[in-house]
């Protein structure tokens, strides 16, 4: 009982940054549409500052901290406009729309992460930025993503099967 609301205590206090990481994979793995994108950057950025709130102590810090992550989350929203305008979008790929949008993303996460002086959220930009190649590499070999799949469905098997004796 004590190890469950451990557990439970863990994963809704990380829950933000688990649900960063799922909603960027999401967009990538489902290879969906720039809207998905534009549509995720406003849910980052109140992410950000939701976090980085409790290490603002004063009313000028909050407004700094707000201010800051605005401008930073805007730009990346400019960033996007520019890159899959009328005239860029039609010169790439699903593919590769996604890993620049994964890009874009870590990239504004890592830096709202500094911001918001949350180290969890650095690690999620981190993370994300690991994914880019990752899964470049594992979309060039499916057999290779189900053998990795696989291994994880069975260390998950394991790892169960032992935490049981």
């Amino acid at each position: 009982m004590v190890r469950e609301s451990i557990v439970l205590r863990w994963f809704l206090h990380d829950l933000p940054y688990i649900a960063m990481l799922l909603l960027a994979l999401t967009g990538v793995v489902f290879r969906l549409t720039i809207i998905y994108w534009v549509v995720l950057l406003p849910v980052y950025a109140v992410i950000s500052v939701t976090m980085g709130w409790r290490h603002a102590t004063s009313r000028e810090d909050r407004l700094e901290l707000v201010y800051q992550i605005t401008l930073t989350w805007a730009a990346l929203l400019l960033s996007i406009y520019l890159l899959f305008n009328g005239g860029v979008t039609g010169v790439m790929t699903a593919n590769a729309t996604s890993l620049s949008m994964l890009t874009l993303l870590a990239l504004g996460t890592f830096i709202a992460g500094v911001q918001a002086k949350e180290w969890r959220m650095c690690s999620v930009g981190g993370l994300l930025f690991l994914a880019v190649p990752g899964l470049g590499w594992l979309d060039q070999s499916p057999l290779l993503f189900s053998a990795a799949t696989l291994l994880i469905i069975a260390a998950g098997g394991i790892t169960w099967w032992v935490s049981q004796k």
